[in-house]
């Protein structure tokens, strides 16, 4: 019968914030999200935003998702900016795609998001019980607004450290786009051999470790094109590559333009400068 009916695991291991915050004055603000799945229902505002090399805007009835420590560049449009914040672990749950980031509410993802925040703020409740309730909207509100069809597929849960260890070795690599970096030195960083790193990969996000690695270096090289002027050659620098025609080709294998183009392609947003000062939102 287990092989017919194998066990339920939970994907969800820790709630770890749940607030509700408001940013009152239009500003533009450089920050990265919190190294775990992290959620913001919108209330009210406008935010334009650019993380994973991709620029969105977003406001009321809006989700966004972000996950382990993305660099993140915006500009709050139209104040107050109002949204209920989640964080929480859950290394067997793959993030959303980069280009399904940002997801319109269901029907009752701000309510659901509202009955979290109140199971979180009410510590009169015997621990077991707000854990459980708590754990219970997250999943409620999680299913109300991302289906499962719209979550990437993920590799089989073997093994579970590892896939937990997956997570943790990428945060390294975001750290340090611009340097060599193969299978062994992935493995090396991971403390794993490099046929456990790449299941725990491909268990934690579809690709192999080199794979993910380029797209990690291709999201950040598209950031930096959006929202610097720098030369192409030093973005090719701190995107890992040696030599620009390498990093032109893979470039317009990914995106389908070259990286000149994708400069040149007209954005409705404002350029900031690559040292901007930093203001951080709450709660990233």
């Amino acid at each position: 019968m287990t092989d017919r009916f194998p066990a339920i695991e939970s994907p969800i291991r820790r709630i770890v914030l749940v607030d509700e915050v408001v940013r009152r004055e239009p500003v533009r603000f450089r920050a990265a999200s919190t190294p775990q799945h992290l959620l913001h229902v919108t209330l009210s505002g406008e935010v334009r935003q650019s993380a994973g090399g991709l620029t969105e805007r977003f406001g009321r009835g809006e989700v966004v998702w972000y996950h382990e420590a993305e660099p993140v560049v915006g500009e709050i449009l139209q104040a107050p900016w109002r949204f209920i914040t989640i964080s929480f672990t859950a290394p067997a749950l793959s993030p959303p795609a980069d280009d399904r980031r940002v997801l319109r509410c269901g029907p009752q993802t701000i309510p659901l998001a509202r009955q979290l925040l109140g199971i979180w703020r009410d510590l009169r409740r015997p621990a077991l019980e707000r854990a459980l309730l708590g754990t219970a909207r997250l999943v409620d509100l999680l299913l109300d607004f991302a289906p499962l069809a719209g979550l990437p597929s993920a590799g089989p849960v073997y093994p579970a450290h590892a896939r937990e260890r997956w997570w943790g070795v990428e945060k390294l690599l975001r750290l340090r786009l611009d340097a060599a970096t193969d299978l062994p030195e992935i493995a090396r960083l991971a403390g794993m051999s490099k046929r456990t790193t790449n299941r725990a990969c491909k268990a934690a996000t579809g690709m192999t470790p080199v794979r993910r690695l380029r797209e990690l270096r291709m999201t950040h090289a598209r950031g930096l094109l959006q929202h610097s002027n720098l030369p192409v050659t030093e973005i090719a620098f701190r995107a890992g590559y040696a030599r620009v025609q390498e990093f032109s080709r893979d470039f317009r294998k990914r995106y389908g333009q070259t990286p000149r183009e994708a400069r040149k392609a007209p954005h409705d947003y404002r350029k900031l400068p690559v040292e901007a000062p930093i203001v951080p939102p709450d709660s990233r």
